[in-house]
């Protein structure tokens, strides 16, 4: 039974007929916005700009684009993500102010919508399903401290993108990121507040042992067709070869990133084992 609360965004009056179903498709119409953006802000660089995002050709573009980032912390998958162009964080903070922060501003207008849906309906603390239609609150906020991790040298100027609402996910942020007081993070509180399902290698046989793993989408228009001619990357991360089974189970909550309207298909590089046999 549907809320009496429930408020039409349209007019302000209120509405009773609101349904998980409407605040998909309002979801996925503010993605496919982000989508928009993403690519208009990337068609404004110059060659010299692009050629900084894209770390002088090693990166592709589409690793600089954030929709699916967006939508896995939407879905309760990712307690956090962070958006950063390390070479260039000037740029950087154009494309937070021009192109993330217009959206958050629509995503959290759905909030309340949610909110009304699912009131008494609290997800269980023990589930890592995804889970959306829910209440949320995103906020994109600046690394402003002196922040390291053992392989990256600074995370100053980076962003942090969380959710107010969600316990694990504002309070990882804070503490991990952007609490003045602390200067370093280590790796696995990363792939803990980022939800990595694997770890980086610390013995030279776990660097025989890399798997480099990319999560490619493609996210579909209002008509049915792909709004890309190519695969982009939603999100990626390294494991190692014993963790492939965890990373599988990883994979298939991250499926649900369709609802959304974005396929998704992963990629995995074994060159590296290959490449260091085990002695």
């Amino acid at each position: 039974m549907q809320s009496p609360h429930a408020k039409n965004t349209a007019n302000g009056k209120l509405n009773s007929n609101i349904s998980e179903q409407d605040v998909l498709r309002r979801t996925t119409r503010v993605l496919r916005q982000l989508h928009h953006r993403e690519k208009q802000w990337l068609s404004s660089r110059t060659e010299a700009q692009l050629s900084s995002l894209t770390q002088q050709g090693q990166l592709s573009l589409s690793e600089q684009m954030h929709y699916g980032e967006v939508a896995f912390v939407l879905l309760h998958l990712k307690p956090c993500a962070i958006i950063d162009f390390a070479d260039d964080r000037e740029q950087l903070d154009d494309y937070v102010r021009t192109v993330i922060q217009p959206t958050l501003c629509e995503l959290n207008a759905l909030g309340p919508q949610a909110r009304v849906l699912h009131r008494g309906r609290d997800r269980p603390e023990t589930s890592s399903a995804a889970w959306y239609p829910r209440e949320f609150k995103l906020v994109c906020s600046r690394v402003a401290g002196q922040m390291s991790s053992p392989e990256v040298a600074s995370w100053t100027g980076a962003y942090v993108l969380y959710d107010e609402l969600w316990a694990e996910s504002r309070e990882w942020a804070q503490t991990c990121l952007l609490d003045p007081k602390r200067t370093t993070v280590s790796e696995d509180e990363l792939a803990r507040g980022l939800d990595y399902p694997g770890s980086i290698p610390k013995t030279s046989e776990d660097v025989q042992q890399i798997v480099p793993v990319s999560y490619l989408g493609r996210m579909k228009s209002e008509s049915g067709e792909w709004m890309s001619d190519r695969w982009e990357c939603l999100t990626s991360f390294i494991v190692l070869q014993h963790e492939l089974p965890q990373t599988a189970l990883h994979r298939i909550r991250y499926q649900a990133i369709q609802m959304f309207d974005i396929e998704m298909q992963v990629t995995m590089d074994t060159s590296m084992i290959e490449q260091f046999p085990m002695s």
